[in-house]
């Protein structure tokens, strides 16, 4: 597990215990920062590639074709 992702373990826990007492102000807090953590997560050099999709040379593999 990724650095991001324990950390958007703990704010959820957070949010879940923010929900339990009623302190709307931190679960406004917590969500944008959950958010802010979720586009990071999805951002493109947080994506995990095949590596022998990528090793093989695309030209290579259209003239064998």
């Amino acid at each position: 597990m990724t650095s991001l992702e324990q950390m958007l373990a703990q704010i959820l826990q957070l949010i879940e215990d923010s929900r339990a007492t009623g302190n709307s102000q931190a679960i406004a807090a917590l969500m944008r920062r959950k958010e802010a953590i979720c586009a990071a997560l999805a951002a493109p050099e947080q994506a995990w590639h095949d590596p022998d999709a990528l090793a093989t040379n695309p030209v290579a593999r259209r003239k064998a074709a």
